[in-house]
């Protein structure tokens, strides 16, 4: 791999149309339950919020990352542009098409998480991300308590 690779983020299409697809599910769920029509009002406006605040919670916090042949991982949040250095904290998750890493930086210790899924443009991206994260990335220690 070509050292330092810097990764582009944004949006994920397939996170959406889930989150739209179980939506609509519930919304059918509930159109279909044999209630008064003010406790269905009710249940669809509680559904709708819930799927507005799901919605902004998957709005991408970062911007790019950059990863480095060291191994240290820089990020960019968005609209910030600028990166600073991330530990990677332990439980990531990383499988062929879902990459869920939780990262705090080091100069003001502030969380970032970073879910990345596949689709036709990023996909060479996501490998190197996993090869990365997997082979040179240094993970804080692991705790035993568990």
């Amino acid at each position: 791999m070509q050292f330092p690779i810097i990764i582009g983020l944004h949006r994920s299409r397939f996170l959406d149309s889930l989150l739209c697809l179980t939506s609509l599910l519930a919304a059918a769920a509930i159109l279909g339950y044999q209630g008064s029509p003010a406790v269905k009002v009710g249940l669809l406006g509680l559904l709708f919020v819930l799927a507005l605040l799901a919605w902004r919670g998957l709005a991408p916090t970062i911007e790019s990352i950059r990863l480095e042949r060291s191994g240290a991982i820089f990020i960019a949040r968005v609209g910030v542009g600028e990166f600073v250095q991330a530990i990677p904290q332990t439980g990531a998750t990383i499988h062929p098409w879902l990459v869920v890493i939780r990262f705090s930086t080091i100069d003001d210790g502030l969380p970032a998480t970073l879910i990345a899924t596949v689709n036709r443009k990023n996909r060479p991206n996501l490998k190197r991300l996993r090869m990365f994260m997997r082979w040179q990335a240094s993970f804080s220690d692991l705790n035993d308590d568990a």
